[in-house]
């Protein structure tokens, strides 16, 4: 029997359960976790975000600074393409979950079909995709090495089902049990790493990693049931997943074929620096996807509902938080990116222009996510009108890149990545403020200021040679005028996020 595409047909509504028995259990679509206030879901897939974005640092800090050069590049570049690898389907996959599991909310026969198709679409692509990037690898990326073809295979793997359990948990409002499993992932990858390293099984460098993804997709994995879905829903699911890929790869995608590019370069110890900035640009662009995730399902049930002045309002107080979270955040590490790098990676000075440039970049993309989901909530066209913007900055961006790199090597990748950024950041921005109506024209102004004063305090910096006090100061001022430019906005985000 099929199950009707969607609405309420006196199915009844998910079952309300404590954060305990949450914990506790697999994710049901059946059931939903009782709901957070808003301050303290945001805290929550904070500490989520950071925990994440820990693994990758962590783990190129290891491998970094005990291995030598060479390894930290192969080793990002073999991580990159299971990411990218993971944008042709799984990415959009785990969106799908956050949006359709959410939205159907009011009809539990649709929602735990579609949790089924959407499980079985998860591991039949995953399977597909891992074959597929081990076998480039073996082919082209890293010829004839078999152990590392087949280790970027099974971390395609696990990443794919991680990005599906992910949605669906934060769908039925299971964000706490995320974020801890998200912790009891980062264990077993690093810990992993460690024993690695000290039994010295380099070949071995990326089951650690791969372990901690399958660790967290196993426990995850949701209960399903029911028949087929309707023909109609599935195919706004596919055309939603179909775009979102569109977008994926032009973004996220975009990023991770960066670092391949780099260490194709035949530049070693340029592509360890474009792989050391990346790792410190990275934690920071997670903030991206994870938002995704925590946005979307609350944007999508709001238009499911009918109640578009609850999704302008939610866009407006979220991107406004956003800004002022995300500005302060990169624009600290801008200015202080030559005491980080001294810091890390003490060896690998050369890294410091080509971080600056990434997280210029990345933040152009992260602080466009709130629009991004607001469009894409909308219906399909928002979809389709965001992955096509990305495909333009896509095209844009790496032609800009290949044109750069006979003169700047890596430096012109990071230049090409910006420019693509540039395109896919602002036209979300501007799209949205239109529509809307939103009152953005103050805080667009004091973005351009913040960036302005980012300009001059790199060249106050500039005339010392070497970092040190200065760079502290320096950054302590830019998070002090930061602050002051956006002071109004912070205690009205802190008023309207503890009321809801």
């Amino acid at each position: 029997m099929t199950v009707p595409d969607s609405g309420t047909d006196g199915t009844g509504t998910p079952e309300r359960i404590g954060h305990r028995r949450a914990l506790l259990t697999r994710p049901d679509p059946r059931t939903d976790a009782d709901a957070l206030p808003a301050a303290r879901r945001g805290l929550i897939s904070g500490l989520g975000i950071a925990v994440q974005g820990a693994v990758r640092f962590v783990y190129s800090l290891l491998v970094g600074r005990t291995l030598p050069t060479g390894f930290l590049s192969a080793t990002n570049s073999a991580i990159s393409t299971a990411m990218f690898a993971t944008m042709l389907w799984p990415v959009s996959l785990g969106a799908a979950a956050a949006k359709f599991v959410a939205r159907e909310s009011g009809d539990l026969t649709v929602r735990t079909a579609l949790t089924r198709h959407l499980a079985r679409l998860s591991l039949l692509t995953s399977a597909a995709l891992g074959v597929g990037a081990g076998t480039v690898t073996y082919l082209l990326l890293a010829p004839g090495e078999l152990t590392t073809a087949v280790f970027v295979a099974l971390l395609t793997v696990g990443l794919s089902a991680y990005n599906f359990v992910r949605g669906v948990q934060y769908a039925t409002g299971r964000i706490l049990r995320a974020t801890v499993w998200d912790g009891l992932s980062f264990v077993v990858a690093v810990g992993g790493l460690v024993l690695v390293l000290v039994f010295d099984l380099r070949a071995w460098l990326l089951l650690p990693l791969t372990a901690g993804y399958a660790v967290y997709s196993v426990a995850g994995w949701p209960r399903t049931g029911g028949g087929p879905i309707g023909a109609e829903l599935r195919g706004e699911i596919n055309r939603f997943v179909a775009w979102g890929v569109l977008g994926s790869l032009a973004t996220g995608g975009f990023l991770q074929l960066t670092m391949v590019l780099a260490h194709q370069t035949g530049d070693a110890t340029g592509a360890d620096a474009y792989a050391a900035a990346l790792t410190l640009a990275t934690p920071a662009s997670m903030l991206g996807s994870v938002l995704s995730l925590l946005l979307l399902p609350a944007l999508s049930a709001a238009v499911g509902r009918g109640d578009l002045a609850a999704v302008r309002g939610h866009t407006d107080l979220a991107h406004r938080a956003l800004i002022i979270i995300v500005g302060g955040v990169f624009g600290a590490l801008v200015v202080g990116a030559r005491l980080i790098v001294a810091l890390v990676w003490p060896d690998l000075s050369s890294a410091v222009p080509v971080l600056e440039v990434l997280l210029a970049a990345t933040f152009l993309y992260t602080a466009s996510i709130v629009v991004t989901e607001s469009i894409r909530s909308y219906d399909e066209r928002g979809a389709k009108v965001m992955a096509l913007t990305r495909t333009a900055g896509f095209v844009v961006g790496l032609t800009v890149a290949l044109a750069l790199v006979p003169a700047l090597s890596v430096l012109g990748i990071a230049l090409g990545y910006l420019t693509g950024m540039t395109i896919t950041g602002l036209v979300p921005v501007v799209l949205v403020w239109r529509r809307d109506g939103h009152r953005w024209a103050g805080l667009a102004t004091r973005v351009l200021a913040g960036a302005v004063l980012t300009g001059a305090l790199l060249t106050v910096r500039a005339t010392e040679p070497g970092p040190g006090w200065l760079d502290v100061a320096l950054t302590a001022l830019f998070a002090v005028a930061w602050l002051g430019l956006h002071h109004r906005d912070a205690r009205t985000v802190v008023r309207r996020a503890l009321r809801g």
